[in-house]
């Protein structure tokens, strides 16, 4: 028994001697950010796969290639959101909305006042809460409102969809596939699959799980395991299951379209069922659901290349099909919803600016305040019906 706990004692310190000289290494072997590296926002989270981590600060900063465009401080309150603090009790007679979505909620880029989450809430007197975090997807969002939404006891829910990635990254054979600095997903799972498919994905949730477990401690202080539980990990099993995800990395630009693979049109039809099971979510929580479609920059401003693209030419572009099969979904299923397409085109065809940043998409101050102008109907109607 002291010979097997000596042995122990050992493994543990070499271990611990590897990972110390591995982080000593890393700045000299893992890549770079030209501007505006920062440790993360979020942490592993087991319900939604990751999460905001509760009372961080930081400054956020945003780049095009090598230089700096805006520096602003973040606060996480502690209720895990990009948002002033909050609280759980409501305020008498003040009606609240939840807000779900991705980077383009969460809003990283501009200062909190400037989001058009805090700006709905200046202009129609009611409480908009920010529950975006970078990344997520309607699965996230899901899981996200399930095991935390419901205990702010919302009169309604709006989901702002992004076009741009969102089916991409609902699906299991794309989002496996595709390498952009997030975890694995310990949920996902594929219809029809093949046995090597099948074995892809397992190890793929497998993995997922163990990086659920992460103490907040070594995440925070250890860029070697951050590295390795995203990029180095996505980029290990995307490798060993190329011969069943598909000879090539997905391309995003493929959600402009019929799919025209089984990954695409598997990534259709989850994408199609998560937004009925939120809205079956929703409804039993006693909030009523809305959904906003969110446009990528390229979609009214041809000038745009933002780095997703795929170099050369592909399949022809039709911007209006993701809008035709959602529209025609959330039509079907009685769910309110807009499209911010037509007020962002109009303010580029009005001023020759696109509202958002050209380095990567997302909202500058002026496409807030469109998408703020654009949604105030809509959430202002949600609101009207819990007063």
């Amino acid at each position: 028994m002291k010979g097997l706990a000596v042995r122990l004692l050992l493994l543990v310190a070499g271990l611990v001697v590897a990972l110390g000289l591995a982080e000593a290494l890393a700045p000299l072997l893992l890549p770079r950010r030209a501007c505006g590296g920062r440790l993360p926002f979020w942490r592993p989270d087991r319900a939604a796969g990751w999460a905001l981590v509760p009372g961080m600060q930081a400054e956020a900063v945003v780049c095009a290639g090598e230089r700096e465009l805006a520096r602003h401080p973040i606060e996480i309150n502690a209720l895990g959101q990009r948002d002033r603090p909050r609280s759980l009790a409501r305020a008498p007679s003040m009606p609240r909305v939840l807000v779900l979505g991705d980077s383009f909620v969460e809003a990283l880029q501009v200062d909190l006042s400037e989001t058009f989450a805090a700006r709905l809430e200046r202009d129609l007197g009611v409480e908009v809460l920010n529950a975006g975090v970078s990344g997520y997807a309607t699965d996230n969002e899901l899981r996200a409102f399930v095991s935390r939404g419901r205990r702010y006891r919302p009169d309604a829910v709006l989901l702002l969809f992004h076009v741009g990635n969102d089916v991409l990254e609902n699906g299991a054979r794309l989002y496996a596939g595709n390498v952009r600095g997030l975890p694995p997903k310990p949920w996902l799972r594929a219809r029809g699959r093949s046995p090597g498919l099948a074995a892809c994905l397992a190890a793929h949730r497998a993995a997922g799980r163990m990086v659920a477990g992460t103490p907040l401690w070594l995440w925070s202080h250890s860029r070697v395991v951050r590295f390795g539980f995203t990029d180095g990990l996505m980029e290990t099993l995307a490798a060993a299951c190329r011969p069943w995800l598909g000879s090539a990395p997905p391309r995003l630009e493929d959600v402009y379209g019929e799919p025209r693979t089984a990954a695409w049109r598997e990534a259709w039809t989850t994408t199609e069922a998560l937004l009925g099971r939120l809205k079956a979510r929703v409804g039993r929580s006693g909030a009523r659901f809305a959904v906003a479609l969110g446009p990528a920059g390229l979609e009214y401003d041809p000038t745009m290349r933002l780095d997703w693209l795929h170099p050369g030419p592909g399949p022809p572009r039709d911007f209006e099909y993701p809008y035709r099969r959602l529209g025609a979904l959330l039509d079907r299923d009685r769910i309110r919803w807009i499209s911010l397409l037509p007020a962002l085109r109009a303010h580029h065809e009005a001023t020759g600016r696109a509202g958002c940043y050209a380095w990567d998409g997302h909202w500058d101050p002026e496409g807030h305040a469109v998408v703020a102008a654009a949604l105030r109907g809509l959430v202002g109607e949600l609101a009207a019906d819990g007063r």
